[in-house]
């Protein structure tokens, strides 16, 4: 992987630490958060055991109960790179449980920790207290003596007086065959643990684990196979409104369905409202947060036809109350307009509703409606961010569906 992971809603400009298997990338969300993210590499993906190992780890750190510190913020095990994505937290160690289990694919050689906690000291990581996982930080001095501000991978002479110290590899594997092959917690990255070393020692690793009995999983942490690869966790479960039919009363700007016009109703893209399609539609999630949902919409052809050029990007966030929703509009309009590539709406129709228009004049010409609206539904305020988008001659059904959603949340 040479370019920084593609990831909807998120943006990668630093990458941490790279390796045959993986790659270790530090960016953003939409919204600003700090984040980490663990993206396996082709050969990675092609390997079974460490796409399985990816998936147990990450259904730990998003299931397992007393882990809220840093939890698993997205994840897609089903994309042709899998990749997993955690907050970044200054000073908090929650993420290490995301790549736990993998650490002992690749091996625990003190130069790969000492390169790693060198490269993610500068973000205030530190070991966990109190901790039910092994802990591969120095222990805690029972005297007042100064702390070093940076661990450092430098042994002290021999000729100096220091307390026994036990290497972390073999202190590794004494924890692995006291409590099982899957865990392996390096707390001294206090944000992370990576990949790191060959794959040849991992592989070793990874055969003799296979003979030791693994302990009895509680149901609570075992949960099913993922329904979809949608990503974790998300806003809470939402119940979609029925649709109602065209009626053919005026929108937010140009043409609507007329009366009884037969369109096909989208009712499956997990948000509180459907919204009618002129033809055949085709729904992609574009992924999910704890407080957004991405859809895309596009009308479905048969392959040997050009894709479709009509075609709807929505962003649905979740506000606190109405005033929460107005507040942040401005802040959720230029995420999604970002993602989209789309003109910010900003002519307002009503006190709840603001649009734009932009025509493009390149080669390929092209029709963009954008719309911000907010509105409640099952008890809840929502802020809906449309970007509809079609070539010449398809902006009458372009402004049809963003009044269609107008209408179907007003």
């Amino acid at each position: 992987m040479n370019s920084s992971p593609q990831i909807p809603g998120y943006q990668f400009d630093h990458r941490l630490l790279t390796h045959p298997l993986a790659e270790l990338w530090r960016g953003r969300s939409f919204t600003g958060m700090a984040v980490v993210a663990l993206v396996l590499s082709d050969a990675g993906a092609r390997d079974e055991v460490v796409r399985d190992r990816l998936v147990r780890a990450g259904r730990g750190a998003a299931l397992e109960p007393g882990q809220q510190e840093t939890p698993l913020w997205a994840a897609n095990f089903t994309a042709g790179r899998p990749y997993a994505i955690t907050q970044l937290v200054s000073g908090q160690t929650g993420a290490e449980r995301l790549i736990d289990p993998l650490d002992g694919i690749l091996g625990n050689d003190e130069d790969a920790l000492q390169a790693v906690r060198s490269e993610l000291s500068q973000y205030g990581a530190r070991p966990p207290e109190d901790s039910e996982f092994p802990s591969y930080a120095e222990p805690k001095s029972t005297t007042e003596q100064p702390q070093p501000t940076h661990p450092t991978a430098v042994q002290q002479p021999p000729t100096q007086v220091a307390r026994p110290q036990r290497s972390k590899v073999a202190l590794a594997r004494e924890y692995r065959h006291k409590i099982g092959g899957w865990i392996y917690v390096v707390s001294t990255l206090g944000v992370l643990v990576v990949f790191s070393v060959t794959y040849s020692i991992g592989s070793a690793i990874g055969s003799s684990v296979k003979d030791e009995p693994a302990e009895a999983v509680p149901a609570a942490v075992s949960p099913p196979p993922f329904p979809s690869p949608a990503l974790l966790p998300g806003i809470e479960r939402i119940t979609t409104a029925e649709y109602k039919e065209p009626d053919g009363a005026p929108g937010v700007v140009g043409a609507t369905f007329p009366a009884g016009t037969d369109v096909q109703p989208i009712v499956n893209a997990g948000f509180p409202f459907a919204f009618g399609w002129p033809q055949p539609p085709e729904l992609t999630s574009l992924g999910e947060s704890s407080t957004a949902v991405y859809r895309q919409v596009v009308t479905k052809t048969p392959e040997y036809r050009p894709r479709a050029t009509l075609q709807a990007r929505i962003a649905l966030h979740q506000c606190d109350d109405l005033a929460a929703c107005l507040a942040g509009r401005a802040t959720v309009d230029a995420a999604w307009t970002k993602a989209f590539n789309a003109p910010a709406p900003t002519a307002a129709k009503d006190a709840r509703t603001w649009f734009a228009e932009q025509r493009s004049e390149q080669k390929a010409k092209a029709y963009t409606l954008t719309m911000s609206h907010v509105f409640l539904s099952g008890g809840r305020w929502w802020l809906v961010g449309v970007a509809a988008k079609g070539a010449t001659g398809e902006d009458k059904a372009v402004q049809q569906i963003v009044n269609d959603i107008w209408r179907q949340t007003g």
